[in-house]
């Protein structure tokens, strides 16, 4: 089995006149950077297509059904 690095890195952006801001994650697989977003979740997908899946993620609720996809 290959053991791979998945790094996850917390990110803070500020444009230069200060009315736009944005944070998130950063991610890369074995140093190479992948996605970077405000949104975890896109990020996660966006390894697991790196890695060669086709991959969808799925919110449940409480009693197990599915109430969402990405």
């Amino acid at each position: 089995m290959k053991k791979i690095k998945i790094t996850i890195k917390d990110y803070s952006w500020s444009c230069g006149d200060g009315c736009c801001d944005e944070e998130g994650k950063e991610f890369s697989v074995d140093g190479e950077f992948v996605h970077r977003s405000p949104c975890e979740d896109n990020g996660w997908q966006a390894v697991l297509k790196h890695l060669g899946f086709d991959a969808g993620i799925v919110w449940q609720d409480k009693d197990g059904e599915d109430i969402c996809e990405l």
